[in-house]
């Protein structure tokens, strides 16, 4: 009769935990915008600190956990800023290396601005790394669709760089137009 009950009761344990883990699954979608902003908000004040370091000029930070890149001038984060018909928040999205080409992590410099590469613009900071926007080939097309909605992501869509950091179009011809040879880039996990 002791085991019967003791089955019976170790049944019961199971049946009630399980239906409380399903209950607080249910709850996830509730609470994991709360949990980004969380994320979210720590990661802006790191990049306030590090903009906060370079007061007197412009740092361009990179985000490979998060995929956001940040572009902040004279210690703030750039924001609201109108040029070339659009507006731009930072940070915006970006899209990093795949297949086993890892986009580096450290501090870098922009040591070149090539407006005739492979790509619409490119501003180099490691090598053959850099930050880009999509193939030359595809950029009418592009800046006739982002003329048609100014929030259409191609780029970014998924990690598709051979270590660079890819951003939309419209966001490399900002950065190209703002940022200078000597540029910090702080490329951080």
């Amino acid at each position: 009769m002791k085991k019967k009950a003791i089955l019976v009761l170790s049944a019961y344990i199971l049946i009630f935990s399980g239906v409380a883990a399903f209950k607080t699954l249910s709850y996830a979608p509730e609470v994991a915008p709360a949990v980004n902003f969380v994320i979210r908000h720590d990661l802006d004040s790191r990049v306030r600190e590090i903009a906060d370091r370079y007061s007197n000029g412009d740092v361009i930070v990179v985000s490979k956990r998060d995929h956001l890149l940040y572009y902040c001038r004279k210690g703030l984060i750039v924001s609201g800023d109108r040029w070339g018909g659009f507006v731009f928040n930072f940070p915006v999205p970006v899209a990093l290396g795949a297949n086993n080409r890892w986009t580096p992590e450290g501090r870098f410099t922009v040591y070149t601005k090539n407006d005739r590469s492979r790509y619409t613009l490119f501003l180099g900071f490691l090598g053959q790394y850099g930050i880009h926007g999509a193939e030359t080939r595809l950029a009418s097309r592009l800046n006739f669709m982002e003329s048609l909605n100014p929030n259409y992501a191609f780029v970014t869509k998924k990690d598709n760089t051979r270590g660079c950091v890819a951003v939309e179009n419209r966001v490399i011809k900002y950065l190209f137009a703002q940022v200078q040879v000597d540029t910090p880039v702080i490329i951080m996990r």
